[in-house]
Parts: structure tokens; sequence; C-alpha cells
């Protein structure tokens, strides 16, 4: 199923695609269809408590490490980015003033569905809300250290 958050008649609404049109699982709205052209779309985060953090991995697949010419690290190698790093389907990056190299990557993100802590491996599925894909950016004018990247990098 094919789920979205989008801001529409002044409200965020939560939605799922149904015979190509968006519609609204909000309860004022419910079972009411929009045309995806009508509404903008927000990133899809899981429903409230909304993330203050979002936690990426780095280097984790050894084909970009060996393209880097790094060594691929012995740990996870975690960063943070903010909630205001992410944006919506068909909205609009920006480039800060004076940037040369901004680098992108193609990103599986994982939507975890609810509060997490100490979870079983065999019962991690059960956190997942879903998978959506996304555009990971590092200015790399401002790195400093590719193994531990600042937050102005990946911000």
């Amino acid at each position: 199923m094919k789920r979205a958050r989008i801001a529409w008649a002044g409200a965020v609404h939560d939605a799922i695609e149904r015979d190509g049109q968006l519609e609204l699982l909000t309860p004022a709205f419910k079972g009411r269809r929009v045309a995806a052209d009508e509404v903008v779309w927000l990133p899809p985060l899981a429903p409230v408590p909304r993330p203050r953090t979002v936690l990426a991995l780095g280097l984790n697949y050894a084909d970009h490490a060996k393209e880097l010419a790094f060594k691929p690290p012995t740990e996870p190698l975690a960063f943070a980015k903010g909630e205001a790093s992410l944006i919506g389907h068909r909205a609009f990056t920006v480039r800060p003033a004076g940037v040369a190299f901004m680098h992108y990557e193609c990103e599986l993100a994982v939507v975890i569905g609810r509060t997490a802590k100490h979870v079983k491996r065999g019962d991690a599925m059960d956190f997942i809300a879903g998978y959506t894909v996304a555009n990971d950016y590092a200015i790399r004018d401002y790195l400093e250290n590719w193994y531990r990247p600042n937050l102005r990098v990946k911000n």
C-alpha cells in the first residue's frame, strides 16, 4: 500500500493511494479523494510523535567504500540529520551560496512506525511502518573527516 503525508486545504493529512488519487485518512476528511497535483507532498514520517533526529548510516555498502578508496568501517558509521533536512516528493533542494560540490546519492529509507527500544532481531520488522526512496546530500566543500561527517555536511 502506498502511503503519503500531504498538506491540503490548510492542514496536514495522512493519505493512501487509491485508483490514481490520494484518499485522505484524517477523521474530518476520511475517504475524500484528491488529485496528486492538488497537494503539497511532505516527508513520509511516521505518525506523532514526529522524530527530532534522523539516524543515517554512512559507507554501509562495500562498493561505495571501494569507489571512494576507503577501508570499510569495522562498526556502523552513524550520523544524524535534523528533521528540517527532510523535504517531500516534488520539492526542491537548495544549494547553499558558494558551494561547488554538493554530492547526492539515492538511498533506501526505512520509516520506523513506533517507539522502539531494546528490540530483538526477530521482532524488528514489527516496528517498520514502510520504506521510501531518499536523496541523501553531502556538501563536500564542508567535509573535514570522511569517517565522521559534521552536521553541516549532511544537513
